[in-house]
């Protein structure tokens, strides 16, 4: 994190660079080291045979430094349009990597950093990143410059929103050029009281653009002493007693999941405060390569502005109503959606909260079905897997079988039936690969045999047991598994909360083997995170035994209060529409062949015993001994300590016992997706050396 300050406009000819150079001037006089930057500038100059930003060297001029101008301005285009088109036009594709790059470098040259964007908040750099997106990776407060003419306040409130909706701290507004004769005073009160910003200054339009009289009037006109508290105020200095703060308080007041919390009231606490596309940032302004993808979640990126526009417009619309007795535009749309791309045969879409109340209405509804179906049967039980993980609340740990996670509950749990995983590194039944796999799937076959007619559904998580350690499945598994249960009557429910929705390089795991289970659960994936939200998707068949008259009460009675949320149906539609647009399943697919290779790398470290992959979920196993496959004691936390060496690298991964997972977003780069291996690869050597 850089101290500085970063100069918007409400619109472009404001006269942003004489605020900026006259500001970095009064700075300089003040006893501060200032430097400037203009990152992208459009309607660049050609000078000595070079293209020259002139409000660069105007900048340059009034902080009196000499940094290089690659740095100063890393992107110059002749075309007096935004940095966007510009770059398009010139065939060049703007990276801002580049551009934080340089800023870290003028960081180090520095104490300030007064940075000058091009346009206004929402003048676009990329195809979805704009400058006030910048300005918030850069961790900078915007000092805002409007117009003082018929239309300001417009503007003026648009573009403090514009801040708020960024979420970049505002340190006021400078009103610039005002012709006295010609227009009155704006109404600062008003702007002050609606947008919430402070107005530091009205300036006039200055007709010479010399260095002293620059400096004369912004010092006579504007509050150069609340820029200047400003700038203090969100300075690296206040994140660290800002990150005490909410240290100290989550250890008080907060409860995590999965975590033992003697353990964490110990530690240091990682606080989150923004992120953008697979890069998260705490308070302090550190940032981490979200390698977890947020448990699994995260597709487009974090602050996809595609999915958070359909959210807004939603919200404006309404963010929520009842499912029981009305419906709603969103929810029959999505539902109709999730009938066009699920497997042949799902029909119905029942909506819920997350991946634990989806799986909870697969099994009452596999229950009840039975029961309305085929009332004198006793089909009363269900079959899973060892290993399996289908959520915390009681039915889905009923069917969960990771004894760390569930044994503390057994009394509270119905009986279920487990046959062993496809665990091949780890054959549970003694059997080489790829024979352990079809093994596996013919004691399905026995042990619905021993209890013929008394099985209600099998639940399974197609091809990857994530929670389990990413134990991916070989091929044949699944639809082995699947053949069983038809021939044996038993519902298929395939649990793919965790793999839906590209993960796997299909849109649906189920799909790599021509599944059409029964019912499909859906979340994480199904927003990209930005909201909880989850479907269960059942077929006709199943949905046409909950039909009959009223009093035969064959309803199906479940239900959550926030059932069909139209906020969470609206970014489900949008990042659907993402993945289809953009071709997301396909770019899996290719990132999971690159990504293979990085991975092959981990198997020079003597102590990684196995990698599994399956499009773009990984699973590296760390083992004491290679050849005996030793496993690691519990209590030595191999895998919690190279998580945070892999933090202390800026690399956000979580293990799942002695198995680190690399779940990358499939929007994220190669470049992001190799960084992160190699932090991965780096973080295992250092911890089991």
């Amino acid at each position: 994190m850089a101290k500085g300050l970063f100069i918007t406009g409400s619109d472009t000819e404001v006269g942003k660079t004489v605020i900026a150079g006259g500001l970095a001037a009064i700075l300089r006089e003040e006893g501060y080291d200032v430097g400037v930057m203009k990152p992208a500038t459009s309607g660049a100059v050609i000078s000595g045979g070079e293209l020259v930003s002139e409000d660069a060297q105007f900048l340059l001029k009034m902080a009196k430094v000499s940094d290089p101008p690659d740095i100063v301005s890393p992107y110059l285009f002749e075309k007096p349009v935004s940095p966007y088109h510009s770059a398009k036009a010139d065939g060049v594709e703007i990276d801002l990597d580049k551009i934080m790059g340089a800023f870290a470098e003028l960081s180090k040259l520095h104490d300030i950093v007064i940075v000058e964007g091009a346009g206004g908040l929402y003048a676009p750099l990329t195809e979805d990143k704009f400058m006030g997106d910048l300005a918030r990776m850069m961790s900078l407060p915007a000092l805002i410059v409007s117009h003082p003419y018929l239309g300001c306040i417009n503007h003026t409130l648009m573009t403090v929103g514009a801040a708020d909706i960024m979420g970049l701290e505002t340190v006021g507004i400078v009103f610039n050029q005002w012709r006295k004769r010609e227009f009155p005073q704006p109404d600062f009160d008003l702007i002050e009281k609606t947008g919430g910003a402070a107005v530091l200054g009205l300036t006039p339009f200055i007709e010479s653009i010399e260095e002293k009289t620059v400096i004369r009037v912004i010092r006579e006109n504007v509050d150069v002493e609340a820029v200047i508290k400003g700038v203090d105020y969100y300075s690296p200095a206040r994140a660290v007693p800002r990150q005490k703060s909410y240290e100290e308080r989550d250890k008080k007041y907060t409860w995590h999941p999965f975590t033992q919390m003697k353990q964490w009231q110990e530690s240091s606490v990682t606080v989150i405060e923004s992120g953008d596309g697979v890069t998260l940032r705490d308070i302090s302004g550190n940032e981490f390569l979200d390698g977890h993808s947020s448990y699994w979640c995260n597709a487009h990126g974090h602050r996809n502005i595609k999915v958070n526009n359909a959210v807004k417009r939603q919200l404006n619309k309404i963010s929520h109503s009842t499912f029981l007795g009305l419906s709603n535009v969103p929810a029959i749309d999505l539902a109709e959606k999730l009938a066009e791309l699920t497997p042949e045969g799902l029909e119905r879409t029942f909506f819920s909260d997350n991946g634990s109340t989806a799986v909870e209405v697969a099994l009452k509804m596999s229950f009840q079905y039975w029961r309305q179906v085929e009332p004198e049967t006793k089909r009363n039980r269900f079959l899973a897997v060892k290993n399996a993980y289908h959520g915390d609340t009681i039915g889905a740990v009923s069917v969960g079988g990771i004894d760390l996670y569930h044994s503390t509950f057994n009394e509270m749990l119905f009986e279920t039936e487990f046959v062993p995983a496809p665990y091949c590194y780890r054959c549970p039944i003694g059997k080489k690969h790829p024979e352990c796999a079809l093994a596996c799937a013919e004691l399905i076959d026995t042990a619905l045999k021993k209890q013929e007619g008394r099985f209600a559904a099998m639940i399974i998580e197609p091809l990857v047991q994530c929670p389990a350690g990413i134990i991916t499945a070989p091929q044949g598994y699944l639809r082995r598994a699947y053949e069983i249960c038809k021939s044996h009557g038993v519902l298929f429910i395939a649990d793919e909360v965790a793999v839906g929705f590209g993960r796997t390089g299909r849109m649906f795991a189920c799909d790599h083997e021509d599944v059409a289970p029964d019912m499909m659960t859906l979340s994480k994936t199904i927003t990209s995170g930005t909201l909880p939200f989850a479907v269960t998707m059942a077929t006709g068949k199943i949905f046409d035994a909950f039909l009959g008259e009223y009093e035969e009460m064959k309803t199906f009675f479940h239900g959550h209060t926030y059932t069909a949320n139209q906020l969470g149906c609206a970014a489900a539609l949008e990042s659907i529409r993402i993945m289809e647009e953009e071709g997301m399943v396909s770019a899996v697919q290719e990132k999971s062949a690159e990504l293979s290779g990085m991975l092959a790398k981990l198997h020079d470290i003597g102590n990684v015993g196995d990698v599994r992959l399956r499009g773009l979920i990984a699973g590296v196993e760390l083992v004491k001994n290679r050849e005996t496959k030793e496993e690691y004691p519990w209590e030595d936390r191999v895998g919690v300590k190279t998580a945070m060496e892999a933090k202390a690298r800026g690399l956000i991964v979580r293990p799942l016992g002695n198995v680190m997972a690399l779940y990358p977003a499939p929007s994220a780069s190669l470049r992001q997706i190799r960084k992160m291996t190699d932090i991965l690869y780096a973080s295992i050597a250092r911890v089991t050396r």
